[in-house]
């Protein structure tokens, strides 16, 4: 089966010194694959790469949309410029943008995938005390629906300091202002789900990725309802990796979907936002 996991961080530079040594942290192994019912794998434990791919090709033909945030050094997008021209068959890239320096957001969409190698760009407003909504990010709103820049946006769970960052609403009003902006909530706008799946349901060109929090977290129920019946077309797989492992990801999505939405949520929605089939 053909799966677009839009939620990949896989064991390179940017995240070897983050997100793959907490991992190893008691405090975040209890905030993410066990409270999630997931597993440990073999590819999370040892951060090794061809561990990864044995993992993704016993789920299928797997494909990952890798994105860039911020770490000690930065934006590493041209680390994952790098990771994209050495492995072009297992990953497609979504460039990060800093919501602080709307002019530096500006010049790497034009570098990175306007003449560069990725197909989407990815922001999180609440790691930077920013609300989606903010007029300061209008300029990097215009410039992806100019240019048909698929937008992944982290939006619920823990971004922001306060919950007031991840209100359904939020999106409402930037889907509103920009039409014919394609964005993808990363996190679903959790834990407001029924409020996330009606601003979906409502806009033609918003999708919802729920990942972690479509296994077993409180509105995972609700969730998978929307991915069977209304946002069978706007629903789209991520697994949030190295947060859980993918194989256990993958076997409880295919669990809980209905085989007439298995595909749509599994590839062919990911591959319309993406731009790479046609509605």
């Amino acid at each position: 089966m053909k799966i677009i996991d839009i939620r990949m961080r896989p064991p390179f530079r940017p995240y070897l010194d983050t997100m793959f040594v907490e991992m190893n942290h008691p405090f975040a192994i209890q905030n993410f694959y066990k409270n999630f019912g997931m597993n440990y794998s073999e590819s999370m434990k040892q951060a090794y790469m061809p561990l990864l791919f044995e993992e993704m090709d016993r789920c299928g033909e797997v494909t990952g949309v890798v994105s860039i945030r911020k770490n000690s050094r930065g934006f590493e997008n041209d680390a994952l410029a790098e990771l994209l021209e050495q492995y072009p068959n297992r990953f497609l890239g979504s460039c990060g943008l800093n919501p602080e320096n709307v002019l530096e957001s500006l010049d790497t969409l034009q570098k990175y995938v306007v003449d560069g190698s990725c197909i989407a760009a990815f922001i999180e407003p609440g790691f930077h005390q920013y609300k989606m909504d903010d007029e300061r990010l209008c300029p990097i709103y215009e410039f992806c629906e100019k240019h048909n820049i698929p937008l992944m946006i982290s939006f619920g769970g823990f971004h922001g300091s306060t919950d007031d960052f991840c209100q359904a609403v939020l999106a409402d009003h930037v889907a509103t202002a920009f039409p014919k902006l394609k964005m993808a909530l990363c996190h679903g706008g959790w834990p407001w789900v029924e409020a996330a799946v009606r601003v979906a349901f409502k806009h033609e060109h918003l999708y919802l990725s729920p990942d972690i929090y479509a296994l077993h977290a409180p509105g995972a129920q609700s969730y998978m309802e929307a991915a069977n019946y209304m946002l069978r077309e706007k629903f789209i797989y991520g697994s949030a990796y190295p947060c859980v492992d993918l194989e256990s990801s993958v076997a409880l999505y295919l669990q809980r979907l209905r085989p007439e939405a298995a595909e749509g949520v599994m590839y062919k929605n990911a591959a319309r936002f993406l731009g790479l089939e046609q509605p």
